[in-house]
């Protein structure tokens, strides 16, 4: 099995209707399961799928306010419990944090925890791998 792109974007704000459906659209044709927060700042991504690195260049092309590419690796196995080719809105960073914690049971989790890896990468928590 190749390996899934695991991808996390944070951005100012995702309000534009125009732009969600953009993403919505590239997530189905590239088969790539994504999680976004959107309304109110922040704006946040999480696509996992073998084509997520062409759908977060469909993402840079929208030219998002604040484009922040937060943390991206290559896992083995899915965390996010969204179906390839879905795409999932939130409206809060609580909702967007108990979607994962809940999900992390029903999916296994493949590749650790992907609300801490979540967690880390949005800055919320030390990362205690590191130095």
């Amino acid at each position: 099995m190749p390996p899934i792109h695991r991808i996390l974007i944070k951005t100012h704000h995702m309000t534009s209707r125009k732009k969600i459906l953009a993403l919505t659209k590239s997530a189905k044709r590239l088969s790539c399961a994504v999680l976004l927060k959107t309304g109110s700042p922040p704006g946040i991504m999480l696509a996992e799928g073998e084509l997520a690195g062409d759908w977060l260049e469909v993402v840079r092309k929208l030219r998002y306010k604040d484009f922040r590419l937060m943390k991206k690796e290559l896992v083995q196995k899915r965390g996010l419990d969204v179906e390839y080719g879905d795409v999932k809105e939130l409206s809060s960073v609580k909702e967007f944090g108990a979607f994962l914690e809940r999900g992390r049971q029903r999916v296994g989790d493949g590749d650790g925890d992907i609300f801490g890896w979540w967690r880390v990468g949005m800055g919320f928590k030390k990362d205690e791998d590191a130095p």
